[in-house]
Protein backbone atom coordinates (compact mmCIF):
# COMPACT_ATOMS: atom_id res chain seq x y z
CA UNK A 1 0.00 0.00 0.00
CA UNK A 2 1.35 3.55 -0.45
CA UNK A 3 1.42 6.43 1.75
CA UNK A 4 -1.89 8.24 0.19
CA UNK A 5 -4.47 5.01 0.47
CA UNK A 6 -2.69 4.68 3.86
CA UNK A 7 -3.47 8.39 5.15
CA UNK A 8 -7.06 7.72 3.33
CA UNK A 9 -7.50 4.93 5.14
CA UNK A 10 -6.44 7.38 8.37
CA UNK A 11 -8.88 9.72 7.72
CA UNK A 12 -11.32 7.20 6.69
CA UNK A 13 -10.87 5.85 10.44
CA UNK A 14 -11.17 8.70 12.40
CA UNK A 15 -13.87 10.10 10.50
CA UNK A 16 -16.08 7.05 11.09
CA UNK A 17 -15.72 6.52 15.00
CA UNK A 18 -16.23 10.65 15.51
CA UNK A 19 -19.13 10.58 13.30
CA UNK A 20 -20.44 7.75 15.31
CA UNK A 21 -19.53 9.54 18.32
CA UNK A 22 -21.80 12.67 17.84
CA UNK A 23 -24.90 10.07 17.76
CA UNK A 24 -23.88 9.98 21.57
CA UNK A 25 -25.73 13.58 22.60
CA UNK A 26 -28.44 13.00 20.55
CA UNK A 27 -29.30 9.20 21.83
CA UNK A 28 -28.56 10.74 25.32
CA UNK A 29 -31.61 12.99 24.63
CA UNK A 30 -34.18 11.14 22.50
CA UNK A 31 -33.49 7.11 24.31
CA UNK A 32 -34.70 5.80 27.88
CA UNK A 33 -31.32 5.01 29.75
CA UNK A 34 -31.20 0.80 28.99
CA UNK A 35 -31.53 2.32 24.71
CA UNK A 36 -28.67 4.89 25.72
CA UNK A 37 -26.74 2.69 27.93
CA UNK A 38 -26.53 -0.20 24.31
CA UNK A 39 -25.63 2.19 22.37
CA UNK A 40 -22.85 3.90 24.41
CA UNK A 41 -21.35 0.59 25.02
CA UNK A 42 -21.77 -0.14 21.41
CA UNK A 43 -20.40 3.01 19.92
CA UNK A 44 -17.23 3.04 21.97
CA UNK A 45 -16.57 -1.14 21.52
CA UNK A 46 -16.76 -0.16 17.75
CA UNK A 47 -14.58 3.25 18.39
CA UNK A 48 -12.04 0.76 19.94
CA UNK A 49 -12.37 -1.86 17.24
CA UNK A 50 -11.30 0.98 14.80
CA UNK A 51 -7.88 2.10 16.75
CA UNK A 52 -7.24 -1.52 17.55
CA UNK A 53 -7.93 -3.35 14.15
CA UNK A 54 -7.19 -0.68 11.61
CA UNK A 55 -5.29 2.71 12.82
CA UNK A 56 -2.80 1.03 15.35
CA UNK A 57 -1.46 -1.20 12.63
CA UNK A 58 -1.23 1.65 9.94
CA UNK A 59 0.41 3.97 12.51
CA UNK A 60 2.94 1.03 12.87
CA UNK A 61 3.60 0.74 9.08
CA UNK A 62 3.70 4.35 8.26
CA UNK A 63 4.89 6.36 11.85
CA UNK A 64 4.93 9.18 10.58
CA UNK A 65 1.22 9.52 9.79
CA UNK A 66 0.90 8.94 13.47
CA UNK A 67 3.36 12.03 13.65
CA UNK A 68 0.78 13.90 11.99
CA UNK A 69 -1.94 13.24 13.09
CA UNK A 70 -0.52 13.94 16.68
CA UNK A 71 0.02 17.47 15.30
CA UNK A 72 -3.16 17.89 14.01
CA UNK A 73 -4.76 17.47 17.35
CA UNK A 74 -2.08 19.52 18.97
CA UNK A 75 -3.06 22.24 17.07
CA UNK A 76 -6.84 22.52 16.84
CA UNK A 77 -7.57 19.91 19.35
CA UNK A 78 -9.06 17.74 16.82
CA UNK A 79 -8.18 15.44 13.60
CA UNK A 80 -9.12 17.37 10.83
Amino acid sequence: MDDELAKHIVVTGFRSASALQELIPLLKEHCDITEYEKYLKAISAVSAEISIEILNPLFNDYPHLKNDVEQKIDKYGKFI
